[in-house]
């Protein structure tokens, strides 16, 4: 392939050389006439051309500049070898101008090719005027002289410019070639009129005949340049209008990538994105990686967040994977405060990208990062509504919503579903004993650990709230236990270390429900039993076990075995029940917390204290209304869910049970006992998802406290 590369690119060395010599020989036949008359015309329009090519119009295929005006002037007024010289001059004056940012040979190269052109038309015109004039001036010979010329020189000059092209890049595209043919068409339509009247004017005026038609030549100039830029901006902002509305990155990344390559008419690019490591991962067109980069020139895009062009790439040391680039333009993709990327363009011709690329692009760019910055607001924001700040995973809120989604999904195309439930044991204990800053480190590594077993296997993991997780996912219930087990022993294994902290003995306790192994009616009915096997499976047999689900479960979940209470889970099922009813709210949760509970433990034993928890729990009955609901909620706190009730009534709930703990004397120690009561209420069903997160943040909040 590099043997190839080479072999074409000398063909094409061979070829530019052949077509200067054959240009000067053509030059050299046709000797100047050195009279007053020819300095002048020399002196005159030599600066005018060299001044149009100066200030061309960049199109997205070719630069446009009217020069022609006076080359077909001069071939309409002048004879052949003034026409041919004061072109070539014209056009090596230009060309030695811009010699900085010009291929070498392209100094000869581009002057060769002018004459050879108008030679070819001169030749053809000859042809014609034997055939339809006899050699004899007459009407229409004029007017058939300059169209001859012209269209002959259209010809051969794109004709030319195509072949060298190809021989020398392979980057040859019709849809290219025709847009070129069509722009300088439209170019012709200008340059010929303007060119016929400065004939017409010619006598009259005489040389001063150029400087008169300067000046069209200047207003038109400026007004093709305009149009093509309000062109080019009203693509780009019609461009950016219909990104605004997409979300997708990869959307706004391609169509920015294809607007960029459409407008410098770069055969090839990389669309660079920028890793959380410092380096780039490059993707082509069709989104495929095909490079990984890491060059100080592409930080220092960045950094600058300035539009690069390099006219000879293998200078800067930047080197793409299998490509032969030879001039390179890079365009940074940059926010207020984020580096997204950087669109990478190369040619295969050195100096291929104009300053005119630059600042429309660097246009592109700043419209493009509005809206990268826009959408990574809304990621940001979209993500901090469905994370859980603590620990970085899914909230209990978008865990319901994609279990919901998933159940439906799973029950319509008869596919697995299988749900876990995780849950830190004896946390409350780790909390009393190292203080909640070390307990909401442990929850971040527990969900670090979990992360790192379950998201191989495409498992949706969320916190539930407190000290629990879940995951869901498309698996069996033995692979799942198998994948429970491996979490299992990943947090035994763990070493938690905090700021000279080391908490010991940290295990956890799992639950496994499968949709159709285990008879799920619903996305609840799913994760109750999961719930149910968590508790009745794991914990109540020891903890530090994971457990599938089975039927003797149901019923033990909803009773507290001690007091005869509902448990708290029994509350969450009934909870979305309670909500349906508009006559409910506000609902009051009142936190009962039995104070000094610690204490009569360890004085008197846990067989006594358990003994107190069971006359409060009759203290509790004896004071709510019937239809109140009690659970026993933790070790020594009861949950108090009461209906319809406004905040000054419920202060009214809170006295009266407070007052009724201080008059009952529990028999088992023969002492009364105080309680602390907290009130969380919810006013709208809206609330029910996060209700649970903020009972516990008040627990937290009173434990702190107290």
């Amino acid at each position: 392939m590099a043997k190839s590369r080479r072999w074409w690119r000398l063909t094409g060395r061979l070829c530019e050389g052949a077509l200067v010599v054959t240009a000067l020989y053509i030059l050299f036949q046709h000797s100047i006439a050195a009279t007053a008359d020819f300095w002048l015309v020399l002196a005159l329009a030599v600066p005018l051309i060299a001044l149009t090519v100066l200030f061309p119009v960049t199109l997205p295929s070719m630069l446009v500049s009217l020069e022609l005006v006076f080359t077909f002037y001069l071939v309409l007024s002048f004879d052949v070898a003034t026409t041919l010289w004061v072109n070539f001059i014209g056009e090596l004056s230009a060309c030695l101008l811009l010699l900085r940012g010009t291929r070498k040979m392209a100094v000869l190269l581009n002057p060769a090719l002018k004459v050879l052109c108008l030679a070819a038309g001169y030749a053809v015109f000859a042809l014609v005027a034997e055939r339809v004039f006899g050699g004899q001036l007459s009407a229409g010979y004029t007017a058939t002289q300059l169209i001859t010329v012209a269209a002959v020189f259209f010809f051969f000059n794109h004709l030319i410019i195509n072949l060298m092209l190809f021989v020398q890049t392979s980057h040859f595209k019709l849809q290219t070639c025709l847009e070129a043919l069509r722009w300088e068409s439209l170019v012709y339509l200008i340059v010929l009129p303007l060119s016929f009247l400065g004939y017409v004017m010619e006598p009259y005026a005489g040389i001063a005949t150029l400087a008169i038609l300067m000046v069209p030549v200047a207003i038109l100039t400026n007004m093709i340049r305009s149009f093509n830029r309000l062109q080019w901006a009203n693509r780009i902002n019609q461009t950016c209008l219909e990104l605004a509305s997409s979300k997708e990155l990869r959307v706004i990344y391609k169509r920015t990538f294809q607007l960029a390559q459409e407008f410098t008419d770069s055969p090839s690019g990389l669309l660079l994105e920028l890793q959380p490591d410092g380096s780039f991962r490059g993707t082509d067109g069709a989104g495929r990686v095909v490079a990984q980069l890491t060059h100080p020139l592409l930080q220092m895009t960045a950094a600058a967040n300035q539009v690069q062009i390099l006219h000879n790439a293998h200078k800067s040391g930047l080197q793409l994977p299998g490509v032969e680039a030879r001039s390179m333009m890079l365009i940074p993709l940059v926010g207020q405060s984020n580096v997204f990327g950087i669109i990478c363009l190369w040619k295969l011709s050195s100096h291929g990208f104009r300053k005119a690329h630059q600042e429309q692009l660097r246009f592109l760019a700043s419209q493009v990062s509005i809206i990268l910055d826009r959408n990574h607001v809304y990621e940001e924001l979209e993500r901090a509504a469905v994370t859980n700040k603590l620990t970085g995973l899914y909230n209990y809120r978008y865990f319901y919503d994609q279990l919901n989604h998933r159940f439906q999904t799973a029950q319509e195309r008869g596919i697995d579903l299988c749900l876990l439930i995780f849950d830190i044991d004896h946390f409350k204990k780790y909390n009393d004993i190292y203080g909640h800053t070390v307990g909401d480190e442990v929850l971040r590594q527990v969900a670090r650990e979990i992360q790192t077993v379950v998201e191989p296997h495409d498992l949706l993991l969320a916190r539930y709230g407190g000290e629990e997780f879940v995951a869901i996912g498309r698996m069996g219930t033995a692979e799942a236990q198998v994948l429970g087990e491996a979490v299992r022993q990943k947090i035994e294994q763990h070493q938690f270390v905090y700021q000279g902290h080391t908490v010991k003995n940290i295990t956890i306790s799992g639950g496994i429900a499968h949709l159709s192994e285990h008879d799920a009616i619903s996305p609840s009915d799913l994760l109750e039993k999961a719930d149910q096997a968590l508790y009745w499976g794991a914990k109540e047999m020891g903890r530090n076990r994971i457990a599938a689900y089975q039927g003797e479960y149901d019923q033990r979940l909803f009773v507290d075995s001690l007091t005869g209470l509902h448990t708290t889970h029994y509350l969450r099922r009934k909870l979305r029940t309670l909500c349906e009813q508009e006559s409910h709210f506000p609902i009051s949760f009142l936190l009962v917390d039995i104070r000094g509970m610690r204490r009569i433990n360890e004085r008197y034993g846990f067989e006594i204290g358990n003994q107190v928890l069971v006359d409060a729990s009759y203290v509790l009955k004896r004071t709510m209304r019937t239809d109140d609901m009690i659970c026993r909620c933790l070790d020594d706190e009861f949950l108090v869910v009461v209906k319809g009730l406004s905040l000054c009534e419920i202060e009214l709930v809170e006295t009266r049970i407070i007052e009724a703990f201080a008059a009952h004397t529990y028999p088992a120690i023969g002492l009364t006992v105080a309680c602390d009561i907290t009130v969380i209420q919810m006013q709208s069903p809206e609330e029910e998802a996060h209700i649970f997160e903020r009972i516990d943040g008040s627990r937290e909040h009173y434990e702190q406290s107290s």
